[in-house]
């Protein structure tokens, strides 16, 4: 759902920046920094070519800023915090001396979205601003809007906010550079991991069904439920695996999606992939993908798919594995969390994570997500756009992994038990393999009950669930739902996922062309029914090719040359 808002949010602002902007004016904003800039004031030049120096006068800039709910903090000691005077603007002024002003505020999502599209085609945009989408970075750069951050990002990005996107291996600086220039600081979307398969380990042992690796072990395993009802449901009454109807595949972490299965075949749904000729293709209509929806509809014939596939809800298909109706599911690494429910209505289920189907190698291989969904951009003729840069390393670097004073980090730790934000700048940065980055610090700290490895309040939090988790396991106390879930997929799942052979595939184009908003709903629809008709028996997988050939004439050729056109010239 999430997803589905936020593409057609960008699709609509697209649509009204390209319209529209052609109004705009490029000339230069009145400057509303309350600091005299001295070039040569040594204070000055520390201020603006190092990342965490302080300005020697208070800095104003303004900002479009997603909403924060501050009436969370009422009864605490920051009941009165509000936009412009919170812990996240406090400690930008104590260490940067900058403040912000608020240009306007919106909630996150399509609120948001429609004050940033306002602002540019009224051609008065904030100092600092996240935009939502490559498509509004675009139009941004191309009417000359915004400022070039190339020396920003050179002279005031620390070397772990470097580090970090370097860990994207260029794709997400690249995706704000335009000419040779950065032209914003990108968002970051770590990776979610190749797709995991949770089974009903207490299912298998009751069984004895050994630990599954390639497809035709899955589907021993899914067909042994099915057939024998470890689950007691009754004859004929235990469901296969579970699959969403809306994302049978396509979406990088996508839940209850058969990414895996299709990727064995070479097949990646939804996905603009290289052909090996440089030329971008849609990976739905390639040779590969029908030998691998043929296989997909010869299990869901066989049973080992949910039958009723076609008509689940989100809650029907969450409800089969928390009841105990289907013992087998494809997710990620957080899958826990959604069978989580399942270990208080029955405290012996038992359920396990597996990185599987495997290829004959021993491998999964995964398509990567859209690196970067968001960019910070700065207005252009704004006299110190290193702050973008500044602000990002402090938030992200400085406070996140250096900051020691126990006054300071109990105040975000308070802020973060009371789920309130409240940084001027919402985005986030964070390392591609976050999810496992610092799954051996965590498992020694487990060990050894050392925390000083562990850097954020988040990771202490963690850190006892964890360890109450475990107490409780080894005492036979009754465990808390949350903190296997917690457990399970950041340490369990996150360990397997290091250890285990992935192969990534990274997409060349997310973004949007100039037909996709006429023409990708009717497109999308196709793909879907196509799905759902073969895989169900509807039609023969032999409907495929029918699809193709359609997709093509509906305007699939016509974007796919589109597509092609936009990243040669980018």
């Amino acid at each position: 759902m999430l997803l589905k808002t936020k593409r057609t949010c960008s699709v609509v602002l697209a649509s009204l920046l390209a319209i529209s902007i052609v109004g705009c004016s490029s000339a230069d904003n009145t400057n509303n920094n309350t600091a005299v800039t001295n070039s040569d004031d040594p204070a000055w030049v520390e201020a603006k070519t190092t990342p965490f120096g302080a300005y020697p006068d208070t800095v104003t800039y303004s900002v479009g800023q997603m909403a924060t709910k501050f009436t969370q903090l009422s009864g605490s000691p920051y009941e009165k915090d509000n936009a412009t005077n919170n812990a996240w603007t406090r400690y930008f002024k104590d260490k940067l001396n900058v403040q912000n002003t608020t240009k306007f505020e919106a909630n996150d999502g399509t609120d948001y979205n429609q004050k940033v599209s306002m602002a540019i085609v009224s051609g008065d945009i904030p100092d600092l601003m996240v935009v939502p989408d490559y498509a509004t970075l675009q139009q941004l750069y191309e009417n000359d809007l915004i400022a070039d951050l190339t020396d920003a990002y050179k002279n005031t990005a620390s070397d772990r906010i470097k580090e970090i996107y370097d860990s994207y291996g260029g794709r997400v600086i690249d995706n704000a550079t335009f000419d040779g220039k950065i032209m914003a600081i990108p968002t970051t979307e770590i990776s979610h991991g190749p797709g995991i398969l949770w089974l009903r380990k207490d299912w298998m042992d009751k069984l004895g069904l050994e630990d599954p690796k390639s497809m035709q072990d899955v589907e021993h395993i899914i067909a042994q439920f099915v057939e024998k009802d470890p689950g007691g449901n009754g004859a004929g009454k235990t469901i296969g695996l579970v699959v969403d109807n809306e994302n049978v595949a396509g979406v990088s972490g996508g839940q209850y999606s058969l990414n895996n299965i299709f990727s064995l075949y070479g097949a990646y749904p939804k996905q603009w992939i290289d052909n090996g000729s440089g030329q971008a293709v849609y990976g739905s209509v390639q040779p590969e993908m029908k030998p691998a929806i043929t296989k997909i509809a010869d299990m869901y014939k066989k049973g080992l798919i949910d039958r009723q596939l076609a008509v689940r809800t989100g809650d029907d298909r969450k409800a089969l594995l928390t009841s105990g109706k289907s013992g087998s599911f494809l997710d990620n690494w957080w899958g826990s969390w959604t069978v989580a429910d399942s270990i208080k209505l029955n405290p012996d289920a038992k359920w396990v994570s597996y990185v599987a189907p495997q290829s004959e190698d021993g491998s999964v291989t995964m398509f990567t997500g859209n690196p970067s969904s968001s960019y910070l951009v700065v207005r252009k003729g704004f006299a110190n756009p290193e702050l973008a840069a500044k602000i990002v390393s402090l938030q992200y670097d400085y406070q996140r992994y250096q900051e020691k004073d126990p006054a300071t980090l109990k105040t975000f730790a308070d802020y973060s038990s009371l789920n309130v934000a409240g940084s001027p700048i919402s985005i986030n940065i964070d390392y591609y393999d976050a999810f496992y980055r610092n799954v051996d610090i965590m498992k020694e700290a487990l060990a050894t009950g050392d925390t000083s490895k562990l850097t954020m309040n988040n990771d202490i939090s963690a850190y006892n669930s964890y360890k109450k988790y475990l107490e409780d396991e080894k005492n036979g106390v009754k465990m808390d739902s949350n903190a296997w879930a917690g457990y399970e997929s950041s340490i369990t799942t996150a360990s397997l996922v290091k250890e285990s052979n992935i192969k990534e595939v990274s997409p060349v184009f997310f973004g949007s062309t100039r037909s996709m908003p006429l023409k990708w709903p009717t497109l999308t629809k196709m793909e879907l029914e196509m799905y759902l008709k073969i895989i169900t028996g509807d039609q023969t997988p032999d409907a495929f090719d029918q699809f193709v050939a359609s997709w093509n004439k509906t305007g699939g050729e016509v974007i796919t040359k589109e597509v092609n056109e936009a990243i040669t010239s980018k």
